[in-house]
């Protein structure tokens, strides 16, 4: 606690209701003196971090070690021992997106760059004959033959928008590698705010999926939503651990030690629907299967439409 002086008064000074003991009981602000000094904010700053350290990891421990169970608490009630969940969801998003892009992706580059070039798988699209355009590079023979077809055979608006645009790319990305890091940097670094806007449509399809159960809110859903998203985050940096481990070293087994991670975080996600949401047996095992079929859909189509938009913002 800090040893600052207490205020004779006894109006807060934040929202003027009468105080009755060390901090008010209206909004919980410490009726001090104003007047801090540098050793004040100091200690002010440590009681702070302190404070956050412990809540984080009691909440991290419980996340990850009793499935299901840290969204019963703060349910429940349980709140002043563990993070807010939206700020426990931002902290560690925050963190995994900063240690991706300052030092994963900088470890990888350097690691690819000591040992070989990185190998970009390439593709070709190939509807009919429009590959020969795309590798011709012609975008006037494009629209000449587009234009001497019917209306009906001609390709969409929205593909001929694709085709020009590709087109464009190609004078501005000659080399097909740098083409493809730009795309994946432009669809990486909107992710996290993709992600977040994601989340209430994701506890949409549980609160579809619940919807005879009155006593699950939408709220309800989204707390559930958000820590799995968060145990998400976590598994991933570990992912990312891995694969700093196997570039530098070279153990090919560190694959199959990837693949056991997500399989694992697939089997952790499981427990903690079926715990949260009291199911049991072949109930839990159907109501899991139908969440997790609508919710990748969703995942693959809002993930098409950012790398279209990442595509057209190049």
């Amino acid at each position: 606690m800090s040893k600052t002086n207490l205020r004779r008064e006894t109006d807060c000074l934040n929202c003027e209701n009468e105080v009755t003991a060390r901090y008010c009981s209206h909004c919980g602000q410490e009726n001090r003196e104003p007047y801090e000094s540098f050793w004040s904010l100091v200690i002010h700053f440590i009681e702070d971090i302190t404070h956050f350290d412990g809540a984080f990891f009691r909440t991290f421990k419980t996340l990850i070690f009793s499935p299901g169970s840290l969204t019963q608490a703060y349910l429940a009630g349980k709140r002043s021992s563990y993070l807010h969940p939206i700020r426990f969801y931002l902290f560690t998003s925050a963190f995994f997106f900063l240690t991706l892009f300052y030092v994963f992706q900088p470890l990888q580059f350097r690691l690819n760059k000591n040992s070989k070039a990185i190998e970009v798988v390439s593709f070709e699209v190939k509807i009919d004959k429009r590959d020969a355009y795309l590798n011709s590079n012609e975008l006037q023979s494009y629209r000449t033959n587009q234009a001497k077809l019917s209306e009906t055979e001609r390709d969409s608006p929205f593909f001929q928008n694709i085709i020009v645009h590709f087109f464009e790319l190609q004078k501005k990305y000659p080399d097909s590698q740098q083409f493809y890091k730009a795309l994946y940097d432009g669809v990486s670094h909107k992710m996290s705010q993709v992600l977040f806007i994601t989340i209430p449509l994701l506890a949409l399809i549980l609160q579809v999926v619940f919807l005879r159960r009155k006593h699950f809110y939408f709220m309800h859903h989204g707390i559930f939503v958000l820590h799995m998203a968060t145990s998400l985050f976590v598994v991933l940096f570990m992912r990312n651990v891995l694969d700093i481990i196997q570039l530098g070293l070279s153990w090919k087994f560190m694959d199959v030690l990837k693949t056991c991670l997500m399989l694992i975080w697939g089997y952790f996600y499981y427990q903690s629907f079926k715990n949260f949401y009291a199911l049991k047996g072949v109930k839990s095992v159907l109501f899991f299967t139908v969440s997790i079929l609508f919710q990748f859909l969703l995942f693959l189509i809002v993930f098409i439409n950012l790398v279209l938009f990442s595509f057209f913002s190049l």
